[in-house]
């Protein structure tokens, strides 16, 4: 098996449909997909169940109670028997040689860890545009980690490539284990930088991403508690690892909360900043790593002290 791709399922009856039919398609024939059911309440497994998916042997299907999308992932992750893995979301869509074409280059730079496509379109309604790209240098050819920093600041965009297993397994490289779909893939970028891995960009185009009113972003606010212990778990990893330049961890950390303020209207600022001020430990960072900017330093370098000032206030005004 060259590829194993995992789909983590939670009350996905609106797409599961259309996930197997866009899975089904793909012209790779040494794939398998594991469909993970993740203790869905609603139809999803109904659904599956009716697709008779025993017809085509390249999907797997495992049940498990509910605990949440990095559950999910690592146990995808666990079984897989593939050289490569992927993560597909269940809302998304890929063209047919997605992975066929991720694999013709993985048999030509053998020394890769990572294969990634060149950008992804985000798809709201009726509109699709691109969402990033990078610099056409680095593309069609191996780079180590540290060579071009913009790698490690856009999108997390996990499920936009594949991952040599045994690089994942051999850095205990997995998913932060915290209740629902609450964005374990940025922690799960953080531990792949500071594993180096070696990493390929292909200059192509071939995942959408779909937006809709069910998406775990758009209930951000009632996540945030597992958005904190997400960051609490990357930092275990990161001190069971001896790693003590914590810059990127800060600066992925700094930049994933402002994120989720902008994008998220009904989040009180004081509970963000509350978060922030914890996982710092009340102190006010000056080193956001090589990879951020002159000016996304000072944004962070200021957001962390907003945080360490509020608490300052607050006593003061107690």
């Amino acid at each position: 098996m060259l590829v194993s791709v995992i789909v983590p399922l939670y009350n996905m009856e609106k797409f599961v449909s259309k996930t197997v039919e866009c899975l089904r398609a793909q012209d790779c024939p040494l794939i398998e997909f594991i469909l993970i059911n993740d203790g869905s309440s609603d139809k999803t497994l109904q659904i599956l169940e009716e697709l008779d998916l025993g017809k085509d042997r390249r999907f797997r299907l495992l049940t498990t109670e509910n605990r949440g999308y990095g559950s999910a992932c690592n146990l995808g992750l666990n079984v897989a028997s593939g050289r490569y893995v992927s993560i597909f979301e269940p809302d998304d869509l890929i063209e047919k040689d997605f992975y066929s074409t991720l694999l013709l280059y993985a048999e030509k730079f053998s020394d890769a860890d990572v294969i990634r496509y060149n950008g992804f379109f985000k798809m709201d309604g009726n509109s699709r545009k691109k969402v990033y790209s990078w610099d056409s240098s680095v593309t069609g050819r191996v780079f180590d980690a540290d060579d071009y920093p913009r790698f490690w600041k856009s999108h997390p965009s996990v499920f936009n490539g594949i991952y040599l297993r045994s690089f994942l397994m051999q850095n205990r490289i997995g998913f932060c284990e915290t209740p629902q779909a609450s964005f374990q893939d940025a922690t799960f970028m953080v531990s792949l930088y500071y594993s180096k891995p070696k990493i390929l960009v292909v200059d192509e185009v071939k995942y959408t991403y779909v937006t809709h009113p069910d998406q775990s972003v758009r209930s951000a606010s009632s996540k945030l508690e597992f958005v904190f212990r997400n960051w609490i778990e990357e930092k275990k990893w990161l001190k069971e690892r001896n790693i003590s330049d914590l810059s990127y961890y800060n600066f992925k950390m700094i930049s994933q909360y402002r994120s989720l303020l902008k994008k998220n209207k009904d989040i009180r600022k004081e509970r963000i900043l509350r978060s922030v001020r914890r996982l710092l430990k009340n102190r006010c960072i000056k080193d956001f790593s090589t990879v951020a900017t002159f000016k996304e330093k000072i944004s962070c370098y200021m957001f962390s002290f907003k945080a360490r000032r509020y608490r300052q206030s607050k006593r003061r005004g107690a």
